[in-house]
C-alpha cells in the first residue's frame, strides 16, 4: 500500500499506464498549442478519502499550469477508469459515486498532460490492508522435440520409421500431442510416442512434425525430413503471384473482398480408375463490398455490372507445408506425362485411356476437358473453370474468371475448379491457397484482393477394408466368390487401385454387372445419384436405385461383428445385415459411432480423413465429432425415417446452426444438433435463434440479416469455421488479412469506415453493437450506449453479456484488445480470451439504470 504521494512522468511508469498516457498524449495533439503547454505541467493529488455512510469516493486535485486541463482518475491497481472532466481552475474537486466492495480503490492514480500522480486513499475497505494478488503469470508455451529418429532419414516406400517425441510444460500443464508426417503415412497418432510409421507414398519427401499444445492453446513443433524413394528433382521454380492483399496493387482500400470456400472440403479420387466417386472439383464463392459509413453511404455490395472477379494460385509464408507451397496446376510434371510415370502426380483425370479418350471424357460422356479444364457445369455456360497454369503449366499463373454472379446470393461463384491436393513440388497439400482479385469494370483496375483456402482431399479411402485380405476383399470368406485382386506394388495409389477393383469384383458378383469385363472407367454417379453432383448439373442416376449416400451408409451400417471384432456372415459368405426396423440394441456395428469413439475408428476411415482431418475448425477445437451433428450410419443412409416424414436427401437434410447455439450466452451450447432418442437424426431447427440460417436453406447458402452478407463470409466454410486451432494454418489466412487477426470476422471496419456510428447501432450482424468503436465506449456527444439497454423493454446487452452483465462466452474477445473512448482515454485493457463485462469501465448498477 502506498504511504505517499508520487508525482511521476507517465511515460515512466508501468506498462499498463503508459497505455493510457500514451493514449491521452494522442488526444491532447489536437488541442491548441497554448492550451498543451498548460496541460502538461502535471496534476498532484491533495487528497483522496472513501466516506463508506454515503458511499462516496472524494478526491482534490492541483494543477502546476494555468489553462484547460483535462484529467483521468483511475483505480491505481485495477487501471479502472473512474472518471474523467476538464478544467480550466488550478484546483478540482472530484466525487465518484456507485462504487461497493472490491469496486473501492485502494489507490487512485490521476493523469493529465502527459504526467501521473498515485495516492492511498484515507478509510479505505479493510482489504486494502491485504496484499494485492500478483498480477497473473504469462503463459509459457511448452517445449518439445523428435528424439527418434536423431536426424532426417531416406527410405524406400512400404518401409517404416520409428518416431517419438519429449515435451514439457513451465506451468506444468496438460499438454496433447498430434503427429503430422506430411500426407507420406496414412496415419496421425496422438500420443508422444508415435511407435513404427509404415510410408507408402514413393518419390517424395514428407516432413514429419511433432506438434504439442498446452490448454492455454500456445503450441510447440519439432521436425524431421523424410525421403521415400527418389524425390522429384530439376523441378521449376515457384510462379510468380499477383500482388499480394495489403500492398498497393491488390487494392484501392475503398473495397473488399469476402471469399470463401462452399463446403469446407471436396473430395477427389486419388485415382480416377476403375472407378470414381468425385471428380476433382472445387467452388469458390465470393463477395464484393464497396466500404462505407451508414446511412446513405453504408457498405454496398458489388455485381458484376461493377466488378469482375478472377481467382490465381497463391501461397503463405506461414503455410505449414511450406512458404512455398502452390498449387498453380493440376497437370501433372512433365506436362503431357500420365500419372503412372510422372515425376509430380497431380490426377490420372486427363490421362489418355484407350488411346483416343481421357478417363474424363469417359466417365462423363458428352464432356471431353482439356487437361487444367474443369467440368462444364450449369453455372459455367462457357467452359469448364481453368487452373491459373493452363497456358503453360508450371511457368504461368494467370488470373482466371469467375462461372458468374448469383443474384440469388449476391455473390460470384466459380464452380468447378478442377485442383487437387498435391502441390507443384509434389508435395501433398489440402489446404492451397486461391488469390480472389475485384477489378472494376470500367478501367480494369483491381480493387481488392483477398487470398482464400480451397480445400481438397484425395483420402477418400477404400482400402482399408478392400485391399486383399482385408475384411471386403476376404478371398476365403465365400467357397466360389469373386477373384480378389493384389496391388502392383506397395505405393498408395496402387493399393487404392486393387482396392477399387476389389470393389467393383463384389459388385459384379453380387448385382450381375459386367464392370471388369467391360474394362471402362465407372462413375458411381451415373447409377447411383449423387446430388453433390446432380445439383450443379452432372448425371442424374438411376431413380429406381438408391442414391450414393443410401447405398454407401445405409449398407455399411448394417454391417455388424461379434465380440471378437469378425464380421458376421451367412453360411454362403455374405455378411449377415442389421435390420434397422428390428435392433435390439445388441447389435455390434462394423463402424461403430457413440462417445469416446475417435472419428478415425468411423468417418475418417472414408472421409478425409486420418492425413486431412477435414473436420478441423472451432467445433473440433471444442471437441465435437462428426456425429455429433450428423448421427450415425443408419441416420447418413435414411434408414429411418425423420421426425418430420420422408427420409433424409443426402445435401439437404443437414445438421442446422440453431440446433445447439440460441444465440443467448446465457444458454448452454447443445451437444447434438438432433434429438438423440430419434434414429434418423433429424436435424432440429430453432427458426427463433439469434444463430438460425435463412428459413428453408442450408448455411452454406444463408446470408445475414444486416446487410445480406454470407455467412460463409464471416464464420468460414462449415466443417471449418474459424479459427482453425493451428495459428499458421491456410484456413486462417483469409479472416487475418481482412481483419488482422484470425476468427469469426468481428471488426465493423472490414466493411465500416472508421467513426462509422457516431451514435451507436444494435443493428450489426445478429443485432450487435459496433465492436472496439471509441464512440459505443463513450462518445463526445449526448450519445450513451447504455441508451440502448432498454429500448424495447427488454435487457439488449444479456444476449451476449449475460444477465448479470458479468459477460458471457459471446463476449470474449478473440484478440488483445486495448479499449479507447472517443476522447482517446484507455478504458480497458483486454487479452485475448476474456470476457468483456459491463463492468469494466463502470458499475454494474449503472449498466441496470434505465
Amino acid at each position: 500500500m502506498h504511504t505517499a504521494n508520487k508525482l511521476t512522468n507517465a511515460t515512466n511508469s508501468a506498462p499498463g499506464r503508459l497505455l493510457r498516457a500514451a493514449a491521452l498524449l494522442i488526444s491532447l495533439t489536437f488541442l491548441p498549442a497554448t492550451l498543451l503547454a498548460a496541460e502538461v505541467s502535471g496534476v498532484q493529488i491533495k487528497s483522496a478519502a472513501w466516506d463508506a455512510e454515503r458511499a462516496i469516493l472524494k478526491v482534490e486535485l492541483t494543477f502546476g499550469a494555468k489553462g484547460t486541463k483535462t484529467v483521468a482518475l483511475f483505480n491505481d491497481r485495477t487501471d479502472q477508469l473512474l472518471a474523467e472532466k476538464s478544467t480550466q481552475g488550478k484546483d478540482l474537486r472530484l466525487s465518484v459515486r456507485g462504487l461497493r466492495g472490491s469496486d473501492v480503490p485502494c489507490e487512485v492514480r490521476a493523469e493529465s498532460g502527459g504526467q501521473s500522480d498515485v495516492s492511498p486513499v484515507a478509510n479505505a475497505p479493510a482489504h486494502c490492508d491485504e496484499e494485492p494478488p500478483p498480477p497473473p503469470p504469462v503463459n509459457l508455451a511448452p517445449q518439445c522435440a523428435i528424439t527418434d529418429p536423431t536426424a532426417n532419414v531416406t527410405i524406400v516406400v512400404g518401409e517404416s520409421v520409428y518416431f517419438a517425441g519429449t515435451a514439457s510444460d513451465p506451468e506444468n500443464g496438460p499438454l496433447t500431442y498430434e503427429w503430422d508426417f506430411g500426407g507420406g503415412a496414412d496415419a496421425r497418432p496422438t500420443t508422444a510416442i508415435a511407435g513404427d510409421i509404415r510410408f507408402d507414398i514413393s518419390d517424395g519427401t514428407f516432413l514429419a512434425t511433432f506438434i504439442v499444445t498446452d490448454d492455454h492453446g500456445a503450441r510447440c513443433t519439432g521436425q524431421r525430413s523424410v525421403e521415400v524413394g527418389t524425390p522429384p528433382t530439376g523441378l521449376p521454380p515457384k510462379v510468380t503471384e499477383q500482388p499480394a492483399p495489403g500492398t498497393p496493387a491488390a487494392g484501392d482500400g475503398e473495397h473488399v473482398v469476402l471469399a470463401f470456400n462452399d463446403l469446407g472440403m471436396h473430395c477427389a479420387d486419388l485415382g480416377s480408375w476403375p472407378f470414381s466417386i468425385l471428380p476433382p472439383f472445387n467452388t469458390v464463392n465470393a463477395q464484393v463490398v464497396r466500404r462505407g459509413t451508414s446511412g446513405s453511404n453504408r457498405p454496398l455490395i458489388l455485381d458484376d455490372g461493377q466488378v469482375a472477379l478472377r481467382y490465381s494460385a497463391a501461397s503463405s509464408a506461414r503455410d505449414p507445408v511450406g512458404p512455398d507451397s502452390i498449387n498453380s496446376t493440376s497437370q501433372n510434371y512433365p506436362p503431357g506425362s500420365v500419372a503412372a510415370s510422372a515425376q509430380v502426380r497431380k490426377s490420372d483425370f486427363w490421362d489418355l485411356f484407350d488411346g483416343a479418350n481421357t478417363i474424363a471424357a469417359l466417365l462423363f460422356p458428352g464432356l471431353d476437358p482439356v487437361p487444367d479444364e474443369g467440368l462444364q457445369t450449369a453455372a459455367n455456360a462457357d467452359h469448364g473453370r481453368y487452373m491459373p497454369g493452363i497456358d503453360d503449366p508450371y511457368y504461368t499463373n494467370e488470373p482466371q474468371a469467375f462461372s458468374r454472379f448469383d443474384a440469388q446470393h449476391d455473390w460470384f461463384t466459380a464452380q468447378g475448379i478442377p485442383i487437387t491436393s498435391v502441390d507443384d513440388a509434389g508435395r501433398l497439400n489440402s489446404y492451397p491457397l486461391m488469390r480472389v482479385q475485384a477489378r472494376d469494370t470500367a478501367n480494369g483496375q483491381v480493387v481488392a484482393t483477398t487470398d482464400a483456402v480451397v480445400p481438397v482431399s484425395t483420402e477418400v479411402d477404400c482400402r482399408d477394408c478392400h485391399a486383399l485380405g482385408q475384411v471386403g476383399a476376404d478371398p476365403l470368406a465365400r467357397p466360389a466368390g469373386p477373384v480378389f485382386a493384389a496391388p502392383a506394388s506397395g505405393d498408395r495409389p496402387d493399393v487404392e487401385a486393387a482396392a477399387k477393383h476389389n470393389i467393383l469384383a463384389l459388385h459384379d458378383f453380387k448385382h450381375g454387372t459386367t464392370f471388369l469385363i467391360d474394362d471402362q472407367p465407372v462413375l458411381c454417379a451415373s447409377c447411383h445419384r449423387s446430388n453433390a453432383l446432380a445439383e450443379v448439373g452432372g448425371p442424374g442416376g438411376d431413380p429406381t436405385l438408391d442414391n450414393m449416400s443410401a447405398v454407401m451408409h445405409g449398407f455399411h451400417g448394417r454391417l455388424q461383428v461379434n465380440g471378437s471384432g469378425a464380421l458376421l456372415r451367412d453360411g454362403s459368405g455374405e455378411p449377415l445385415l442389421i435390420e434397422p426396423v428390428a435392433m435390439t440394441g445388441s447389435e455390434l456395428p462394423l463402424i461403430p459411432v457413440g462417445e469416446g469413439i475417435p472419428m478415425e475408428q468411423n468417418c475418417f476411415s472414408c472421409h478425409p480423413g486420418k492425413i486431412t482431418q477435414c473436420f478441423r475448425g472451432a467445433m473440433f477445437t471444442a471437441g465435437q465429432t462428426c456425429d455429433d451433428c450428423h448421427g450415425d450410419m443408419l441416420a447418413m443412409g435414411a434408414e429411418f425415417e425423420l421426425a418430420g416424414g420422408g427420409y433424409r436427401e443426402p445435401w439437404a437434410d443437414e445438421p442446422k446452426c440453431s440446433a445447439c447455439h440460441t444465440g443467448h450466452g446465457g444458454d448452454p451450447v447443445g451437444a447434438k444438433a438432433f434429438d438423440p432418442s430419434d434414429p434418423a437424426a433429424t436435424p432440429i431447427e430453432v427458426a427463433s435463434s439469434r444463430f438460425a440460417e435463412n428459413p428453408g436453406t442450408l448455411y452454406r447458402n444463408s446470408l445475414d440479416n444486416h446487410a445480406g452478407i454470407a455467412c460463409e463470409g464471416c464464420h468460414g466454410s462449415p466443417h471449418a469455421i474459424w479459427p482453425n486451432r493451428n495459428p499458421d494454418a491456410n484456413d486462417n489466412v483469409t479472416a487475418t488479412q481482412l481483419q488482422g487477426h484470425a476468427g469469426t470476422l468481428s471488426e465493423c471496419t472490414v466493411c465500416h469506415e472508421p467513426n462509422s456510428f457516431p451514435n451507436g447501432t444494435l443493428q450489426g450482424p445478429h443485432g450487435m453493437h459496433p465492436v472496439n468503436d471509441a464512440n459505443w465506449i463513450k462518445s463526445k456527444g449526448d450519445f450513451y450506449h447504455e441508451d440502448f439497454v432498454w429500448q424495447n423493454g427488454t435487457d439488449r446487452c444479456a444476449s451476449c453479456h449475460g444477465e448479470d452483465h458479468r459477460g458471457t462466452r459471446l463476449s470474449r474477445v478473440p484478440v488483445d484488445r486495448v479499449l479507447r473512448d472517443a476522447d482517446g482515454v484507455v478504458r480497458a485493457t483486454l487479452s485475448k480470451g476474456e470476457i468483456v463485462s459491463c463492468d469494466l469501465c463502470h458499475s454494474l448498477e449503472k449498466s441496470f439504470s434505465n
